[in-house]
């Protein structure tokens, strides 16, 4: 089973400026004792609404590293809900949701 990890360029508070072009850095772990395969894809979504309306987000893999390009300009005072799919060199796949991931200032 495969855990998504995020690195999402938050402050202490678990927030994130309300501008466009922000680089959330993903990777994955294994559980109960599968080791990953390299990522061969990642999708990222992103929801202001708690998942009633989603909006894509571009990835991108760079060095064998993959990120999510976020835009929120016109988001401050929001709060996000990320939805992540990614799929490992094994065919092994995840769909997480995850509530409240951070918040816009």
């Amino acid at each position: 089973m495969l855990f998504p990890r995020y690195d999402v360029p938050a402050d202490g508070m678990k927030t994130l400026p309300a501008k466009n072009g922000q680089r959330i850095g993903l990777s994955a772990t294994g559980h109960a004792g599968y080791t990953p395969g390299e990522l061969t894809d990642a999708k990222v979504s992103f929801s202001y609404d708690g998942g009633e309306t989603w909006h894509t987000a571009t990835t991108a893999r760079q060095g064998g590293r993959w990120s999510a390009t976020v835009d929120h300009a016109d988001a401050g005072g929001e709060s996000v809900t990320l939805r992540t799919e990614l799929t490992d060199a094994n065919g092994t796949s995840v769909v997480q949701t995850v509530d409240d991931a951070y918040a816009v200032r």
